[in-house]
């Protein structure tokens, strides 16, 4: 009785989880950076108009104006970092 309590708990955890996740859409090729810094390798491009799962960005300054980097999930598991420049999300802040 208790162990199926459990894992119904964590069942609801991860829904919970993944619920909460957004998407970011990119209505423009756009590379993808390994971390929020235009300074950083290019590791991939954003495909035009694929949704990307993203779980919340970052605001840093760029040339002296804020830029928002959304950090996306990529297809094998890693993370990327986007820029606002044609992508767009609605998640919170990291």
């Amino acid at each position: 009785m208790h162990s199926a309590i459990i894992r119904l708990f964590i069942v609801l955890g991860v829904t919970l989880a993944v619920c909460e996740a957004g998407e970011v859409l990119c209505l423009q090729r756009v590379p993808i950076y390994s971390c929020a810094s235009m300074s950083c390798p290019v590791i991939s491009d954003a495909v035009t108009d694929e949704h990307y799962s993203c779980d919340c960005f970052e605001i840093k300054k760029v040339s002296g104006k804020k830029k928002t980097w959304f950090k996306i999930e990529l297809s094998n598991g890693n993370h990327g970092y986007v820029t606002d420049d044609h992508c767009s999300a609605n998640v919170p802040p990291c």
